[in-house]
């Protein structure tokens, strides 16, 4: 296949212009995976083309761009941030200080129980560990005591 003259006969264009067939659109799919240069001239081609329209462009009139944004904010005209209505009759600006969220943590009964479970454990751990401690200084000592008993007492 010689790709220049597929290059050449426009199905590239066509391609990006959404007016080629579907089995157009995937033979182009599969050999811009296999040629790199198809790849690279796809991108330059929507490049020109994207360039093109953007320099041709008809821009609409001022008029036109009002009505558009008078017709997007007038649903929310009446709302404030926290989805409560109000009206505005002087033409003031509001600040409104209650946001709306619960500042509140709810909290699982699961947690709760996992949590007393946790803090049971841990103190019986503390309780455990001075408990082995104690006995091992005891055994130390008596360890200590066997290994050198006290000297006679003298009169």
């Amino acid at each position: 296949m010689n790709i220049k003259e597929y290059i050449d006969s426009g199905i590239i264009e066509r391609y990006l212009l959404g007016l080629a067939t579907p089995e157009q659109e995937a033979e182009l799919q599969y050999l811009r995976e296999i040629y790199p240069v198809l790849r690279r001239e796809a991108e330059a081609v929507e490049l020109r083309l994207e360039t093109m329209v953007f320099e041709e462009a008809v821009k609409p009139p001022p008029a036109i761009k009002t009505r558009v944004m008078d017709e997007i904010r007038e649903p929310y005209s009446h709302e404030s941030y926290n989805g409560r209505n109000y009206t505005n009759n002087n033409n003031d600006t509001y600040i409104h200080l209650n946001p709306g969220w619960k500042r509140q943590i709810t909290v699982s009964v699961w947690w709760r129980c996992a949590f007393i479970a946790m803090c049971v454990a841990l103190m019986a751990l503390a309780a455990t560990t001075l408990y082995l401690h104690n006995q091992v200084q005891r055994l130390q000592d008596v360890i200590i005591h066997h290994n050198y008993p006290s000297p006679p007492a003298t009169r």
